[in-house]
């Protein structure tokens, strides 16, 4: 019974039509052009209660949604409780956000803290520049979204999220392995997978939904899986890595005005974590 389960599941999976699918292999794709730097990352983020995904009346409403959702930004697929997530490059920017008010969303990005020079904390503890708007230092994580067939995305984190990336950073860069005779290294960032889940957090200025980071399986532990396909998740690991370091693959960031009081610093309670920018 579980055959023809299964069986029916699939029958599904196929076109309408019932098109014979082998026409479209080998054919021109209309693609060829396109290279890195024509795309952006999505970012995944964490679905709050007041998200617009899950807010009636807001245009990006839709009853599938739910908090605590990881949800992908781009493309719109979302996962519950947990994905697995390869990382392979981590860079900090200082984030410049218009008032949430305002409804400007980013005013400009720093690659360094030398902005911070110009900032004094207000009452709410945010960091906020003469033109008043505010600085959101942010952690980005770039990698592989294995629970999407490893569809490259990014994560970004600040204010109360910034401890759980220096947690991650922490747990990569305490591994060591054992390589040809003897010798102990510490493997790139992509040596090893994630998993990574959601849990509630509050503190005095509000409540917010944030991230679990675990260990997960390396890609050597992959291998003894499926040795083929380890290998390609490696190559294709270390070909984005260096895109990233190129500059090439860019990080989608058009999708953070939704979030714009939230991401620069603002702390009200119920808020969509008051600086996380998820």
């Amino acid at each position: 019974m579980a055959s023809k389960a299964v069986a029916k599941q699939e029958e599904k999976k196929l076109p309408a039509t019932g098109m014979d699918m082998s026409m479209f292999m080998g054919q021109p794709s209309g693609l060829e052009n396109v290279k890195t730097s024509d795309l952006l990352i999505p970012r995944l983020t964490i679905l709050q209660t007041n998200s617009p995904q899950v807010t009636m009346g807001k245009p990006e409403y839709n009853e599938k949604f739910k908090p605590a959702m990881i949800y992908d930004t781009g493309l719109g697929d979302f996962w519950t409780p947990t994905i697995e997530f390869l990382p392979v490059h981590f860079v900090k920017q200082w984030i410049e956000w218009h008032p949430r008010e305002s409804g400007k969303g980013i005013a400009n990005i720093f690659e360094d803290d030398a902005i911070m020079a110009q900032t004094t904390e207000d009452a709410m503890g945010r960091d906020v520049l003469p033109n008043g708007n505010y600085i959101a230092e942010t952690a980005q994580i770039f990698g592989l979204n294995l629970s999407a067939k490893g569809r490259a995305s990014y994560i970004g984190m600040t204010s109360t999220q910034l401890k759980k990336s220096r947690r991650w950073l922490t747990l990569a860069t305490s591994e060591e392995v054992e390589g040809p005779g003897g010798q102990i290294f510490t493997p790139p960032f992509f040596y090893r997978s994630y998993t990574l889940g959601v849990v509630p957090e509050n503190n005095a200025k509000g409540n917010w939904i944030g991230w679990t980071i675990e260990r997960s399986k390396s890609i050597p532990e992959m291998a003894e899986e499926g040795e083929e396909a380890a290998v390609r998740l490696y190559e294709r690991a270390k070909k984005f890595k260096a895109s990233l370091d190129a500059g090439e693959a860019k990080a989608d960031t058009s999708t953070l005005s939704e979030e714009a009081g939230a991401a620069s610093g603002g702390a009200r309670r119920g808020s969509a974590d008051h600086g996380q920018e998820m």
